[in-house]
């Protein structure tokens, strides 16, 4: 089972991140009534707005028409597989991988000894 079907069988509320791309640092402060800013980066100018997913379509198309709003992503973290079989299966390519390079490095040695 994962972890996003855990979740819907608590009740909790799913929410959703939007990554909102700024004309200016400043701007940010206005983004505060359409749901919770986690992350700021001044520098680049963009936040992380944390938003209801029941009502992320609505909030996306209203943050997309402010003129101080550049750009409005949604996270793709759904589609990100956190089952456990999958991150068996990654450690075990990843250890795999390793133990190639140490061979071919250990065949290389030989071969210049």
């Amino acid at each position: 089972m994962s972890i996003n079907q855990d979740l819907e069988n608590t009740g909790i509320t799913k929410r959703l991140s939007l990554i909102v791309h700024l004309r200016s640092a400043s701007d940010q402060y206005k983004l505060r009534h359409f749901g919770d800013i986690v992350y700021f980066s001044k520098k680049l100018r963009y936040c992380i707005l944390y938003v209801d997913k029941k009502d992320a379509k609505q909030i996306i198309n209203e943050i997309s028409s402010l003129p101080f709003v550049v750009k409005v992503e949604s996270s793709k973290e759904e589609s990100i597989d956190l089952g456990s079989d999958h991150i068996e299966q990654q450690i075990t390519d990843l250890a795999q991988k390793a133990e190639d390079k140490l061979q071919k490095e250990q065949e290389k040695n030989k071969d210049q000894l």
